[in-house]
């Protein structure tokens, strides 16, 4: 097999088979659309906390068995949860590749749920919250997140709280696994070197058995304008500022990630150049956009001290507002169609990234495109598409978080957050 496919199965789980012809090994795994999203508040935290217990057992193997199974066979695995989706996945060899596809099936359908590894592993959440609120640049993002989702799902924390992990008994997971383990919430994704027949037929056994079920629902994202903050003792103040911009499969987001990266993408960008270059205001500087299935944003991240936390983020929307005015250069356009070209076809050539590329194409539109296409679109993006993506970004809501000295916390205010 040398060709790109879709597989479905007779009761709607797909399957994308990617080979990578001269590799001897294959990224493969099971992606669920389901996370933090759809949690109810009395039990926020889950979903993740679901996947972490996926490694206490399953099948026919206890917790040290199953590490044993999958070290024996030369392959890694690990798990992943978003608010939109929750990953299973591994790396091994291409004969082991059904082998592991089996392993993450135990992991779902027959996982070693006892009350005391749950309870344990409420522990190691609370260690990983713990950890995630001592790193200022990891919390600036939650404080933002929840600033800007307020009162809604996308707006608690992926790792939950005490207080609601409390509430979760194996019960709980097994009813969360009930209404979301559907076939069309689930695709499975392979690149590399593989047995096609093999996946196939392992795919089939394991999950052709599930049954379709009503979707659950969800809130739609309700972005909003506001701020938060939170006053330590640091020696920086860490910053986040965000807009509005296409959610995830719309075709407004090649246009959206050509003005993140001339905005503020690597060290030509105007925000490197303008804030750290000429004025010495930070160490970093950087955009990104952030996208959900109805929702996105474009942020920036910053660190400086507080002395220049109000300048910094005055030239921050100053130089949004001078792209919407004038947008950018046809040499900033190329430049940045020239980094996002390599960057995606340096991802091809990782089979990670390329099997989760190949599930972000079937959740958001349900059939597999060709990266000669992605690519033609995204050289297809003008500089006037850039300006309008800019323009309308300004229109709001816009959002700011900052973490640090309380005399940066002027930064929201000069930004128009607060």
């Amino acid at each position: 097999m040398s060709e790109l496919e879709l597989v479905r199965l007779p009761n709607g789980v797909r399957i994308a088979l990617d080979p990578m012809p001269g590799l001897a090994t294959a990224a493969l795994g099971v992606w669920q659309r389901v996370g933090a999203r759809w949690e109810p508040a009395e039990l926020n935290g889950v979903a993740h906390l679901f996947e972490h217990m996926a490694f206490k057992g399953a099948g026919s193997r206890d917790a040290r068995q199953f590490a044993e199974a999958i070290e024996n066979a030369g392959a890694s695995m690990n798990a992943a949860t978003g608010y939109e989706r929750t990953s299973y996945y591994a790396r091994t060899v291409a004969e082991q590749a059904p082998f592991a596809l089996d392993l993450i099936a135990d992991i779902l359908f027959e996982p070693h749920w006892a009350p005391d590894d749950l309870e344990k592993e409420k522990g190691v959440v609370a260690q990983e919250r713990g950890e995630a609120f001592d790193a200022p640049d990891d919390r600036v993002f939650e404080l933002h997140q929840s600033a800007l989702y307020k009162d809604q799902p996308l707006g608690r924390p992926i790792l939950g709280t005490d207080e609601a992990l409390k509430n979760i008994s194996v019960e709980t997971l097994i009813n969360f696994r009930a209404a979301h383990m559907t076939p069309e919430r689930v695709v499975i994704s392979i690149a590399g070197a593989f047995d096609r027949n093999a996946i196939i037929d392992s795919a089939t056994r394991r999950f052709g058995g599930l049954t379709a079920k009503p979707d659950p629902e969800r809130e739609a994202a309700r972005p909003q304008a506001g701020s938060a903050s939170e006053t330590r003792k640091l020696e920086q103040t860490h910053l986040v500022f965000s807009w509005p911009s296409p959610p995830a499969g719309s075709d407004g987001l090649y246009a959206a990630r050509m003005l993140s990266e001339i905005f503020g993408g690597g060290m030509s960008s105007r925000l490197f150049q303008e804030v750290r270059e000429t004025r010495g205001l930070v160490y970093a500087i950087d955009s990104a956009t952030d996208t959900l299935e109805d929702d996105g944003r474009l942020s920036v991240y910053a660190g400086c001290s507080a002395q220049h936390a109000r300048e910094v983020a005055e030239v921050v929307r100053g130089q949004l507002e001078l792209m919407a005015a004038k947008g950018p250069t046809e040499a900033e356009l190329n430049r940045a169609k020239a980094v996002t070209r390599s960057s995606m076809l340096m991802g091809l050539e990782a089979p990670s990234a390329r099997a989760e590329a190949r599930v972000s194409q079937l959740f958001l539109r349900d059939k597999l495109t060709d990266f000669a296409e992605l690519r033609a679109r995204m050289d297809a993006v003008t500089c006037e598409q850039v300006q309008a993506i800019a323009a309308k970004a300004l229109e709001g809501p816009a959002c700011a978080a900052a973490i640090g000295p309380k005399a940066g916390h002027g930064a929201l205010e000069a930004f128009g957050a607060k």
